[in-house]
């Protein structure tokens, strides 16, 4: 019998509990160090719901994944307004059958490459808070359906 068989729907539920935990751990220092100083300030709105919806010490929200998600496309946003691209030209001695090529390279403004170092912990806080909701309302969506009333 495998693991996932014989493990109850509360224990399959606590460990992915567990992880976003884990993962919310710390999140409101990365957000105020290492995210909100490279955002425009209009984007402080969606950091600060997030960093209020990380603070309920007694309860997950269940929009987490929401605000993580708006935090990501404020700092996606970021990230494309402060990237550049560039055309680079191929060497001549590389070329076949033209005299003239180019590369694109994308090129990054300070803000830009600290907001892309600063996105995997969001994105997996964002994964964790979609997995453990998501598993949750399977949860209780089959017990309404088992027992309607």
């Amino acid at each position: 019998m495998s693991d996932a068989v014989s493990r109850t729907l509360f224990e399959q539920q606590v460990d992915l509990t567990s992880i976003l935990l884990q993962r919310m751990q710390g999140l409101e220092s990365h957000l105020l160090t290492r995210v909100r100083p490279h955002l425009p300030h209009d984007a402080g709105n969606a950091i600060d719901d997030l960093i209020v919806a990380l603070d309920a010490e007694e309860w997950i929200d269940p929009n987490l994944h929401f605000y993580v998600d708006a935090v990501l496309g404020e700092m996606r946003t970021a990230i494309a307004r402060g990237t550049t691209e560039e055309k680079v030209p191929i060497p001549r001695n590389q070329l076949i059958g033209c005299t003239e090529a180019f590369d694109r390279h994308k090129v990054r403004n300070p803000a830009a490459e600290a907001l892309q170092a600063a996105l995997p912990p969001l994105e997996g806080l964002y994964s964790a808070a979609r997995e453990a909701l998501n598993f949750a309302e399977a949860i209780r969506l089959s017990f309404q359906l088992l027992h309607p009333d």
